[in-house]
């Protein structure tokens, strides 16, 4: 019988392995997807009408619970997993539950697919294999170049959308808005990872000393 560090050393040695091993996912993974998954839909449905209300000077709030949560949410998963593909699962599930609470239906998947992105791209970005060796220092600069990356094509489908609604010269009219809007959402991205960072280094310890989480 193996131990458990011999199959870490055949997962990042035998090719074969490693793919299949990213492909299926373990009962553990679908756990902890679906309760991330359920804290970012219950933080939105609960928290976000509440501080969406609120505005800090002229920039509204609204959306910033869905910023904070989601990306700090994404960060948690991608380092505990250290597997592509659960944070899409989990982003693209938060997507479709966060949406039953919006007035438009259309408008609803619009905003969901922007966040379903979002989260495929930090995941994308987060597992590019030259990255996985950085410093610390570097690799934290990195993530917080992800989040923004992943935090603009999140509200990306959403632009495209109105831009097709309202047509070009009122897009343009109320660009200065959308500006404002999308860089909140980085801005706010940014945070959730950069919390996200903070929390995973506290609970790695215990991570490790139980010998990881799967």
């Amino acid at each position: 019988m193996r131990s458990s560090g011999e199959e870490n050393t055949c997962e990042a040695t035998e090719v074969p392995l490693k793919k299949r091993t990213v492909l299926r996912i373990t009962t553990r993974e679908t756990a902890l997807i679906a309760i991330f998954s359920a804290i970012w839909i219950a933080s939105e449905i609960v928290l976000g009408p509440v501080v969406g209300r609120f505005s800090l000077g002229p920039i509204s709030l609204h959306g910033v619970v869905n910023r904070l949560v989601g990306w700090m949410l994404m960060l948690i998963m991608a380092e505990t997993c250290q597997k592509f593909g659960r944070v899409t699962l989990m982003s693209l599930v938060a997507a479709l539950g966060t949406r039953i609470i919006r007035v438009s239906a259309l408008e609803g998947l619009v905003v969901g697919a922007g966040y379903a992105l979002g989260g495929f791209t930090f995941d994308l970005l987060f597992f590019i294999p030259p990255i996985m060796g950085l410093g610390k220092r570097s690799r934290g600069l990195y993530l917080i170049l992800a989040s923004a990356i992943s935090g603009t094509l999140a509200i990306t489908p959403y632009l495209l959308y109105k831009f097709a609604a309202t047509g070009p010269v009122a897009f343009l009219a109320l660009l200065p808005l959308y500006v404002v809007s999308t860089t909140k959402g980085i801005l706010f991205s940014i945070a959730g990872t950069s919390l996200g960072l903070s929390i995973y280094s506290r609970i790695k310890g215990n991570l490790q000393a139980h010998g990881g989480f799967l």
